[in-house]
């Protein structure tokens, strides 16, 4: 899972999976054996089991089917613990440590970035048999991971101007601001008089079933807006240029999916029944480079610490003491 604190300037994402660092407190039903030696430390059949029903938990919570070979999972979870420890030794080593104060923080940052309670937090946790203290113990190991990148390899991680430039230059469209699409309508409003009757009501609808039908034959927009416009009760003309978002959801839905030039279907709301005309549709516009420079370097940086840091974990894996007895 991602983590990282407000100070470090990455969101998180609570529902990712989470590791379960629960207290080995041996159910009845489990048989606890010894998984893996890690220098001085091992790794319990029950910590790999509790591991493996977390990761499945997060994948469910997410909504993504459960991984089909079971095999291959248990070998991943058992490599992603076994690096734990790898990492924790050296963390002890290094006497590297986390205050309470800090996993506060971390803790005030996801619920801010997601923009969620506390207590909408301990109920997505929940949905993953996991308690607030698990998830506490989890950001306190990701912190002392990153304090470990710091101390380890942050000192060689670099990124050139040429390389934002690049990465700006090749992922343009993920610059670009919301598309927008601009908009003609022809509405024929329903007076808002409590006298008005439903058979009034149903002509107004049939005279915009027949407008609709000649907009489908071909006819002009604004030239039938013109033939209709003879009626006190209809209006039409542009509409104006919008995001997705600034359109009411009706007409959204409504114009969803046509081309330019295509009507939509009748649109009927409070105010009358609406036929809309795309006039054309418009990519967003690119943001300027100063703008996003400071964003891309970040995760530049970020993706070659994280590089590097596997690399390290490697050598550190590499010069370690390790049986696997599963």
């Amino acid at each position: 899972m991602i983590f990282v604190t407000r100070n470090m300037k990455v969101r998180i994402f609570w529902t990712a999976a989470l590791i379960l660092l629960g207290a080995m407190c041996g159910h009845a039903e489990v048989l606890n054996k010894v998984a893996a030696v890690v220098n001085q430390d091992i790794i319990t059949t029950y910590e790999l089991e509790r591991e493996i029903e977390s990761v499945l938990a997060g994948e469910a919570a997410a909504g993504r089917p459960s991984p089909a070979d079971n095999v291959a999972l248990r070998q991943q979870v058992l490599e992603q613990l076994i690096e734990q420890k790898l990492v924790n030794q050296r963390v002890r080593e290094l006497g590297l440590e986390v205050s309470e104060a800090e996993v506060e923080e971390a803790i005030d940052d996801v619920v801010k970035q997601n923009n969620i309670t506390r207590d909408q937090l301990r109920q997505a946790l929940a949905a993953q048999n996991l308690s607030l203290n698990d998830y506490r113990e989890k950001l306190r190991q990701q912190i002392l991971r990153f304090k470990l990148i710091g101390r380890e390899v942050q000192s060689k991680v670099e990124v050139s101007e040429r390389e934002v430039r690049d990465y700006f230059r090749e992922n343009i469209d993920s610059f670009r601001g919301d598309p927008t699409v601009s908009l003609a309508y022809l509405q024929f409003a329903i007076p808002r008089d409590s006298m008005i009757g439903n058979t009034q009501v149903e002509d107004i609808r049939e005279r915009a079933r027949e407008a609709l039908a000649l907009l489908r034959q071909g006819e002009d927009f604004y030239s039938t807006i013109f033939i209709y416009s003879t009626d006190d009760n209809v209006d039409g003309g542009d509409l104006g240029t919008f995001t997705r978002d600034e359109l009411r959801p009706s007409f959204a839905r409504a114009v969803e999916g046509l081309e330019e030039g295509e009507v939509t279907d009748l649109i009927e709301t409070p105010e009358g029944i609406f036929i809309l005309s795309v006039e054309g549709r418009h990519p967003g516009p690119i943001r300027r480079f100063d703008t996003v420079k400071d964003e891309i370097r970040e995760k530049l940086l970020s993706q070659d610490r994280e590089q590097r840091f596997q690399e390290w974990s490697r050598t550190l894996k590499k010069d370690a003491h390790i049986e696997i007895l599963i």
